[in-house]
C-alpha cells in the first residue's frame, strides 16, 4: 500500500472508487492541469469514512466519483492567484509561520465528491464541479427535483460517515472528526 505521512492511496484500501482528479486533468476552472499525478492520496482516516459512504451509495446501485482528496500546498497557492476569492479557494497558508491546521485539502482531510451509476455514467446533480454560482448550494432554489433528491442522499450518506458539509458546494465535505495534521507541498504518484 502507498502511504506518505498521514495519507494512503485511496484505491490501495478500497478499488470500488471513481477517481477522476479534475485538477490532473485539463478540465477543471484554471483551463490546465494543475496536479503532475492523478493517484488519489487521503487521511487514512478520512479514508475510512469515505468508504462508509461508498458502501452506503452501493445500496442503491450508486458509486462515489472522487474529484478532489490531498492538495499540495502550491497547488493551492495557484488556485487563489487565478481566482482569490475566499468563497471559492481558501486562501494559501505561510507554511513558514503556520502553527495551527484546519481540516483541509492540503492534509488529505476533505473531499470533493459526486454519485454516479454503477457503470460510471453521470446522474443529475445541481450544477458540474467548480460551478461558481449560486447552484453550487444545495440550498438554491434552482434546484429541484431529481438533481436536489441525489445531492440530499450525498450529503445524507457523508455525514451519517461523519464528514461535515461545506454549504457553498454541495460537492465538498470536511473529516471533522479527525485531527487536523500539517499541510503538506508533495506530489505523490
Amino acid at each position: 500500500m502507498k502511504q506518505y505521512q498521514n495519507l494512503v492511496r485511496l484505491l490501495d484500501l478500497d478499488p470500488e472508487f471513481i477517481i477522476d482528479l479534475r485538477y490532473a486533468t485539463d478540465d477543471n476552472f484554471t483551463g490546465s492541469r494543475v496536479y503532475t499525478s492523478a493517484e488519489c492520496y487521503i487521511d487514512s482516516h478520512t479514508a475510512r469514512q469515505l468508504i462508509e459512504a461508498k458502501n452506503a451509495a452501493a445500496k442503491r446501485g450508486l458509486k462515489i466519483k472522487v474529484w478532489d482528496a490531498f492538495r499540495p500546498v502550491s497547488a493551492q497557492q495557484r488556485f487563489w492567484d487565478l481566482l482569490p476569492d475566499n468563497n471559492f479557494v481558501a486562501y494559501p497558508p505561510d507554511m513558514e509561520h503556520m502553527t495551527e491546521f484546519k481540516n483541509s485539502h492540503m492534509n488529505g482531510q476533505c473531499v470533493d465528491v459526486t454519485l454516479v451509476n454503477a457503470d460510471g455514467s453521470q446522474i443529475p446533480m445541481p450544477s458540474q464541479f467548480d460551478d461558481f454560482t449560486e447552484k453550487a448550494r444545495l440550498d438554491c432554489p434552482l434546484t429541484t427535483g431529481e438533481a436536489r433528491e441525489n445531492a440530499e442522499f450525498l450529503r445524507q450518506i457523508m455525514t451519517d460517515a461523519g464528514f461535515t458539509p461545506y454549504e457553498g458546494e454541495w460537492w465538498h465535505f470536511y473529516d471533522k472528526n479527525t485531527l487536523p495534521v500539517r499541510y503538506l507541498d508533495v506530489n505523490l504518484d
